[in-house]
């Protein structure tokens, strides 16, 4: 039985299972650690806080450093758990605590290990994805599981719906077996040793828009990338141009990639050529942080939206 338990997290996924484990058990709940990532759209640092004080947990919030030793020392946890986390945690640290360290990767392991599983699952036209519950170790995502759900991408999804689906079931899954992992219920295994992948790190170039690729591509590109991440993007008239809403032309256009194709005024969309003559619908963008309707900025069957 495990009675000291200490989260490590942030973002939504460790707000809520900040809640969910404190309230199961708020006897065996030592406190939790944090950092500072208000500057980050998808920030719950102020609720992960006001959430701490009104329940009088107590709450470590770490320099970008993340040294997480003085936290381990000062809690004396017998068990972690990591959600929302993005910094390595060494394994002269792990090996401090009895239980080790129990994490969320949003892949079936051990495909998609490292970084940006569900982006890089969905830029590669994965038809599924899902979370592994699993032990930290001393390599990238490579410890025993405790626990596995498929999650499947609809053919319309954006990221932000896979996700939201993602997030449902590690909360259904922490409702029923929490406890059951404190008690020692559910023995971890060995992951395979098949299908192992690795995503690497991402960051706001990787989001240029290739239109030479095609326009099933393209389109998974996009919706890959959309909120809550900063988005696909293209430059038309040296004017950076976030794109939102899109789908793939269901009908053959030729002509150079980049092109406008086809400018529809009544629906306000806009149609580019992509590669192996296939096109995507342009619908809603953002320019300057402003929501516009595609046809707002573009105009004319003369242009090119440049990927620079």
């Amino acid at each position: 039985m495990y009675n000291r338990v200490l989260l490590i997290g942030s973002k939504d996924i460790g707000f809520n299972l900040l809640q969910q484990m404190y309230k199961a058990a708020p006897q065996n709940f030592v406190g939790c650690v944090t950092f500072d990532d208000s500057s980050d759209t998808r920030s719950r640092y102020g609720d992960i806080k006001k959430y701490c004080l009104k329940e009088g947990i107590l709450v470590d919030v770490l320099e970008k450093s993340c040294n997480l030793k003085k936290s381990i020392e000062k809690y004396k946890p017998d068990i972690c758990f990591v959600a929302g986390w993005y910094y390595l945690i060494p394994m002269d640290v792990i090996s401090m605590v009895q239980g080790g360290f129990i994490g969320i990767h949003n892949s079936l392991l051990p495909s998609y290990r490292g970084f940006a599983p569900v982006v890089w699952a969905m830029i590669n036209g994965e038809e599924k994805t899902g979370f592994s519950v699993f032990s930290l170790g001393d390599g990238v995502d490579t410890g025993d599981i405790w626990y596995q759900k498929e999650i499947i991408i609809g053919h319309k999804d954006h990221i932000g719906d896979v996700l939201e689906k993602i997030n449902e079931q590690i909360f259904v899954f922490f409702e029923k077996e929490y406890l059951n992992i404190l008690e020692g219920k559910i023995i971890p295994y060995k992951q395979k040793n098949e299908n192992i992948s690795y995503g690497a790190k991402r960051n706001h170039t990787d989001g240029l828009i290739d239109w030479s690729q095609n326009a099933i591509k393209v389109y998974n590109f996009i919706r890959a990338q959309s909120k809550p991440y900063p988005g696909a993007y293209f430059f038309y008239k040296d004017v950076k141009i976030r794109v939102w809403d899109v789908e793939p032309f269901p009908f053959e256009i030729y002509g150079e990639a980049g092109q406008v194709g086809m400018i529809d005024a009544v629906r306000r969309e806009v149609v580019v050529v992509c590669g192996n003559n296939t096109g995507i619908i342009l619908k809603e963008v953002e320019i300057e942080d402003r929501i516009v309707k595609i046809t707002e900025c573009i105009k004319s069957l003369n242009d090119r939206v440049n990927s620079k």
